[in-house]
């Protein structure tokens, strides 16, 4: 039993090292994806990570409390147990300091936006071609909606932040010139996947409801 529990933490560990190295190997999306211990939704995800480890702990406590008496041991216990917590409160603190990161994206992306916003609506209301400068700062936005696209596909973002961004974008997929600029800019391949809304996606989705 005991070697088992060696090669399961043997394994556990080259397991980890080669998340590491692919890690390191990897893109910003799937660096992103892989980040804080591999988790979807790394605010959401642990909000219940005190009950669980009461319960853990509780049932590996009744399990002692079961084993015959010459296969119980104090140490083996008091181990398990304490491993439990360990983990809770560095899952907690984890926790805090991705409510921090996700509270400095949002005051970076927001910040980033109030210096675009602005132009951006006066060149939409304005008719005729973009000039060359306006192009540059919806580059610019470009960039800015697939960076917030690819923070919330990693979890980093909340489902309702999101669809408040995703809707100022739709206001922007409506008109031509911005598609037009888009799908040059699309062509590059340099925006993780990112798949600006437009004209066309609006009405796929009212089509599927």
């Amino acid at each position: 039993m005991h070697q088992s529990a060696q090669q399961e933490a043997k394994s556990t560990e080259q397991g980890a090292r080669s998340k590491v190295e692919s890690v390191q190997h990897g893109d910003l999306s799937s660096l992103l994806q892989r980040s804080i211990v591999n988790l979807k939704a790394p605010l959401r995800d642990r909000k219940n990570i005190w009950t669980w480890c009461v319960v853990a702990s509780a049932v590996v406590i009744l399990l002692d409390i079961i084993v015959p008496s010459p296969y119980r041991s104090a140490s083996v216990l008091l181990a398990i147990v304490g491993s439990f917590w360990a983990l809770a409160f560095y899952f907690h603190w984890r926790r805090a300091n991705d409510a921090r990161f996700v509270k400095e994206l949002l005051s970076e992306f927001n910040d980033r936006y109030d210096k675009l916003g602005s132009d951006l609506q006066f060149a939409i209301w304005n008719r005729g071609d973009f000039e060359k400068e306006t192009q540059l700062k919806f580059i610019r936005y470009f960039n800015l909606c697939a960076e917030e696209w690819l923070y919330w596909k990693a979890g980093f973002i909340y489902e309702e932040v999101w669809r408040a961004w995703e809707n100022g974008m739709k206001q922007y997929g409506r008109d031509p010139r911005v598609m037009a600029l888009w799908k040059r800019e699309e062509a590059t391949d340099s925006y993780y996947g990112f798949d600006f809304p437009s004209v066309e996606t609006l009405r796929q989705q009212k089509t599927e409801i």
